[in-house]
């Protein structure tokens, strides 16, 4: 036991270092966490045993699951009303299109049957935009560009894995006629939509409801609450036999924009949550690769990730915007963002462990379009959105002045007001606050209050006091020292 906690804290925190560097570096990050687990793994160092394909499934499911649940909830609903047309056109025309296009090429250069073919065209055709933002660093690129960007990305998955369940029927059981397959996938494709969006949107309200009715007794469970739903709602959904992804990302869209309790350390909650499970997970998928496995497909590997790249993507991205009003250069940069992240590794895991004829060389395949499509995107992404003026303005050089000077002298200090306080009932005019502090903000029952003179303190209240940091000792002798809050500097 201790030697595996010893290596897992050594995964953890070689992830969480490669993750910082690369994103100083505009390097992709998830080139860090798979050469981790090359690293660790039988074709490296071999400190760490091959984990079983079956385990790895799981834990990509497990994983994309909390992935999705932290993107949805930061995803205000005003956003995807904006872009909810060529968003979608995307993740169903431009899945198709991408699908039917890398199809094709697998066919032509890996001389796979039809049905490997396909299920590896589908899998090379979802994108992941957490990667894009990660790798421009929060530069503040065009706002309808983000959003496109960020939904299409939670609702293509879905249409991935509904595409892949098709195909491994058709290859296990057959449709017989045309028209027969042709009734199948539109009953399947509606089944699974709509389940998902029913199951998502009950799990969502439900668990926002559950967040606001039920009091906990100590705000550290507030995002466990959540995380029962986000696992609920994939759960519900696929014993419905309908889309657990898209249900998912419904629930999460639900419950970020309602009322949520605690609301800062349920989205910071998650937050990490999806960044441990983003390095465990890609740390798993690089114990399954072999240098000398690559290798052996560097050509056909190669043609495959240039052909989605500079072919499939941008057929997709042209087709599925057609008429949507966007210039040819915001097309160029959705089409180079297109990057690949975990899904189609965990489609192909999916196909392999099911009865449907996959050879082994499938998962060599994707790993090789995912890496190298991550590379080429990855270390040019940024440099293209910049040569496209697609970022907005920066702030100028006086407000970052500005900036570093709050930083570097203010302070916000929480104060909980208790019921033994003898501040209890007091009005703000009569305490007695430091010289150059301010009480902007009251929380009370959940609601904010914006303070003035008459206003009266009353027992349970949380003030937010801005302060030169000079006076955090007289603020702790104005109020009990139990009752002032760790101090929080600017950002």
């Amino acid at each position: 036991m201790g030697y595996f906690l010893l290596l897992l804290s050594f995964i953890l925190l070689a992830g969480v270092w490669s993750a910082r560097v690369g994103t100083r570096l505009g390097f992709p990050v998830l080139i860090g966490f798979v050469a981790i687990g090359m690293m660790l793994g039988p074709s490296g160092l071999h400190v760490s045993p091959k984990v079983p394909l079956s385990v790895a499934q799981s834990i990509g499911y497990v994983a994309l699951i909390l992935i999705l649940f932290e993107g949805g909830l930061h995803t205000p609903l005003t956003r995807i009303r904006s872009v909810w047309k060529p968003a979608i056109s995307l993740a169903t025309v431009g899945v198709l299109v991408s699908s039917a296009i890398m199809t094709a090429i697998s066919h032509y250069l890996l001389k796979l049957p039809f049905f490997p073919s396909a299920l590896l065209g589908v899998a090379v055709s979802s994108t992941d935009a957490a990667s894009v933002f990660s790798i421009l660093g929060g530069q503040p690129l065009r706002r309808r560009l983000v959003d496109v960007l960020e939904v299409e990305s939670g609702t293509n998955d879905p249409m991935a894995f509904f595409l892949t369940i098709v195909f491994m029927q058709w290859s296990i059981h057959g449709f017989g006629t045309v028209e027969r397959a042709a009734w199948y996938v539109i009953g399947t494709l509606a089944l699974q939509m709509l389940v998902g969006l029913a199951v998502g949107f009950v799990a969502g309200y439900l668990g926002s409801l559950a967040n606001q009715r039920i009091k906990l007794d100590t705000g550290g469970l507030y995002p466990t609450l959540t995380l029962s739903f986000a696992l609920s709602s994939y759960a519900g959904a696929a014993l419905l036999h309908g889309s657990g992804f898209l249900a998912v990302y419904v629930a999460s869209v639900v419950m970020g924009n309602r009322k949520l309790e605690h609301r800062y350390s349920i989205m910071r909650f998650h937050e990490g949550l999806s960044w441990t499970m983003h390095i465990v997970m890609y740390v798993v998928l690089g114990l399954q690769m072999s240098p000398a496995r690559l290798w052996a497909i560097l050509l056909p590997g190669m043609g495959l990730a240039v052909s989605a790249l500079v072919i499939a993507r941008p057929a997709a991205v042209w087709l599925s915007t057609l008429g949507m009003g966007y210039t040819r250069t915001e097309k160029v940069f959705i089409s180079w963002a297109g990057l690949r992240g975990a899904v189609p590794i965990v489609l192909v895991l999916t196909a392999i462990l099911s009865p449907t004829y996959t050879p082994a060389t499938m998962l060599d395949a994707v790993f090789f379009v995912v890496i190298a499509s991550t590379l080429l995107q990855g270390l040019t992404i940024k440099p293209l959105a910049q040569r496209l003026d697609l970022f907005e303005s920066s702030p100028s050089d006086g407000l970052l002045e500005l900036v570093a000077i709050a930083r570097e002298h203010a302070v916000v200090m929480p104060i909980e007001i208790p019921e033994e306080s003898d501040l209890v009932h007091k009005k703000m005019v009569e305490i007695q606050f430091p010289q150059n502090t301010l009480c902007y903000a009251i929380i009370r029952d959940s609601q904010v209050i914006v303070p003035r003179g008459a206003t009266k303190l009353q027992a349970g209240d949380h003030l937010l006091v801005l302060s030169d940091r000079r006076h955090i000792p007289h603020l702790r002798r104005l109020f009990r020292a139990g009752q002032v809050g760790q101090s929080s500097f600017l950002p």
